[in-house]
């Protein structure tokens, strides 16, 4: 058995419905792909062993993350009981991506097996499952959402709170609306979208959503695929063509250029740079703590390459300071220039580039 150092602080916490997370986990979406670098299963769960010494007990995950529910089941199952198994959060998705034949039975039956599916994977309870429903067209995950909610109230054991992922602000609406007429309650608690200084969208629409039903935000993509940091400060314009960016940075990059264009976005690197600076952080720890501090926002989710890559240290450090009204003006300041606006406009509302 795993028997983890206890964590040398208990990071922030944010009540998800009737669970209690920390305010930052760690993704597993790496262990999708060998692309991001690969590691052997010793190593991966002595990075896991690592994280969870340092107070990182929250790991979000998906059923299409390659073996990442296995891999953390496995981990969970032999840490030492009760010491270090009971914090634990597992957020983990069941994406219906492909279609569903019209004549294809949803009941309450059908939902149950996704959920027990996913429980099965981490072996146990699933604290926080997580819904992508791709083609809205098909409005029967209306009544799947009613039929989740049902069975985290009833089924305590194999799930605690159910919660959405990609979803715009008109249709987590609709979902909520839905739940109110057919329950009596939202049931809902979340909703994972992508949001950073460079992708502005959840202010416009989702944030007036969050507050009315009482969903918080987990989100991704906060760091712009490792763009919001130190290392890119002062370097000259990537080029695409050059094979300077995996694949995750082309799709951060081109955000970049859709918000206001590189030279913009060293600005805000050098505002962020002086700032952190005062604070003695890094350019991410600035980034990660203004979306934070939005009240949306529930959960920032960092990426960890298990065994490659985790950054542990340097992300305890957003909980190290707190930013000041001048800090928030001179951020605002830079984010006045950009297009965010039009990128709402253009790109759609969150999630929307998925569908």
């Amino acid at each position: 058995m795993f028997s983890p150092k206890r964590p040398a602080k208990r990071l922030p916490q944010v009540k998800l419905g009737k669970v209690e997370v920390p305010r930052l986990f760690f993704g597993l979406w790496q262990l999708s792909s060998s692309a991001w670098g690969a590691a052997s299963q010793e190593q991966c769960e002595d990075a896991l062993s690592q994280l969870l010494s340092h107070g990182f007990t929250a790991a979000d995950m998906a059923d299409h993350y390659a073996d990442a529910e296995l891999l953390f089941g496995r981990f969970r199952s032999r840490l030492s009981f009760p010491a270090q198994r009971e914090p634990t959060v597992v957020a983990t998705k069941y994406c219906q991506f492909a279609p569903i034949p019209a004549d294809q039975v949803i009941d309450r039956d059908w939902a149950l097996e996704r959920v027990l599916e996913r429980s099965r994977r981490i072996g146990g309870t699933v604290d926080l499952l997580q819904v992508h429903w791709q083609h809205l067209d098909d409005e029967r995950y209306l009544d799947v959402f009613a039929y989740l909610v049902d069975i985290a109230a009833t089924r305590p054991e194999l799930v605690t709170a159910i919660g959405l992922c990609n979803f715009d602000a008109d249709t987590t609406a609709k979902i909520c609306e839905h739940l109110l007429a057919v329950r009596g309650e939202v049931g809902i608690v979340s909703n994972q979208i992508q949001y950073s200084l460079v992708d502005q969208r959840p202010r416009f629409a989702m944030a007036k959503v969050c507050e009315k039903y009482g969903i918080k935000l987990l989100t991704y993509g906060t760091f712009c695929g490792g763009f919001l940091s130190s290392k890119w400060v002062g370097k000259p314009e990537p080029s695409i063509y050059a094979g300077d960016l995996n694949t995750s940075q082309r799709k951060y990059y081109d955000m970049i250029r859709a918000w206001g264009g590189w030279d913009l976005f060293q600005s805000l690197l050098r505002v962020l740079q002086t700032i952190g600076d005062k604070y003695h952080v890094d350019v991410s720890n600035i980034a990660a703590r203004w979306i934070l501090d939005r009240p949306e926002t529930g959960v920032v989710i960092i990426g960890s390459r298990l065994g490659v890559s985790e950054h542990v240290e340097s992300s305890l450090k957003t909980f190290d300071f707190e930013l000041i009204d001048e800090d928030r003006a001179e951020i605002e300041n830079v984010l006045d220039k950009s297009r965010a606006k039009d990128m709402f406009e253009q790109i759609g509302d969150c999630g929307l580039e998925y569908r």
